[in-house]
């Protein structure tokens, strides 16, 4: 009787060779479940960058649907103000005349209001500096002579503790008055030179002329015959003033012509006011 070779597997192998596929089996799952991983990882970055995007775009929306909105009430903003300006341009065409003379008139206030004092509504200091640079300069290239009178209230400050300052103010504007009205020639200016001094620029005028302009102002003065008791030359206001004459030149300023003047009212203050003196020879 024939008996066949079998392999004989004991139970310990069985078991080992269970484990070693077991062992495999694990690997490989374990192997899976890392790519699974990493697949998730993957997926929830992409999800995270699709959020990001979707945000950025979404603000990105919002930030054209403002912008639009911008422009649009731009647009209507341009559009009014373009019917204004057409409706202004259309007024502006059919009454250019009226609003031409309007403007004239606003441009001749304005220019006034720089020259003219506003208390006795005559030249004011800026207008006689002006005026008296450009007569100097007009004289000496014609080599004629000049004149000019400082004119001071006597005792002012007096009159305005003895009768209050709306009274002083009244006096100033009947003074300026009268001394304007002593101004014939269209170049003569008379002009309030600074709180109660006033001053006079003669142009091309000698001295025998602005003697003569000096005492008229110095006797329509006393004429107004406004009282003033506190005065120590007189009962009513009076006025002291220096005259100066000189033929301008280039090389000399026009503030000589005003030292002159200061000097001849001091001269005539120290010599009891009420008067008219030349502060030079």
């Amino acid at each position: 009787m024939e008996i066949e070779n079998y392999n004989i597997v004991t139970t310990e192998q069985l078991c080992l060779a269970t484990v070693e596929s077991l062992e495999l089996e694990i690997k490989e799952l374990k192997a899976q479940n890392f790519s699974l991983k990493e697949q998730l990882v993957e997926r929830i970055t992409q999800e995270e960058q699709l959020v990001k995007a979707n945000h950025f775009l979404q603000t990105e929306v919002n930030a054209r649907k403002h912008t639009e909105i911008t422009l649009r009430l731009l647009l209507e903003e341009v559009l009014s103000e373009k019917n204004d300006l057409e409706i202004i341009l259309d007024t502006t065409t059919s009454h250019s005349d009226v609003i031409e003379a309007l403007m004239y008139d606003k441009a001749l206030s304005l220019a006034r209001e720089v020259t003219i004092d506003g208390l006795t509504q005559i030249a004011n200091r800026r207008a006689f500096d002006q005026r008296l640079e450009k007569e100097w300069q007009r004289l000496a290239r014609e080599n004629l002579p000049i004149s000019m009178l400082l004119c001071d209230v006597d005792f002012f400050k007096r009159y305005n503790d003895r009768y209050g300052h709306p009274a002083g103010d009244d006096c100033l504007r009947a003074v300026a008055k009268a001394i304007d009205s002593c101004i014939r020639r269209p170049a003569d200016l008379a002009t309030r030179y600074g709180g109660e001094e006033f001053a006079v620029i003669l142009p091309n005028t000698e001295r025998e002329g602005a003697t003569f302009i000096a005492q008229q102002i110095c006797q329509v003065i006393s004429d107004l015959n406004i009282p003033h008791e506190s005065s120590y030359v007189s009962n009513h206001v009076t006025i002291s003033i220096g005259i100066s004459t000189r033929m301008p030149k280039y090389i000399v300023t026009s503030k000589s012509l005003i030292e002159d003047a200061d000097k001849g009212l001091y001269l005539a203050k120290n010599q009891g006011r009420d008067r008219a003196v030349f502060g030079s020879n």
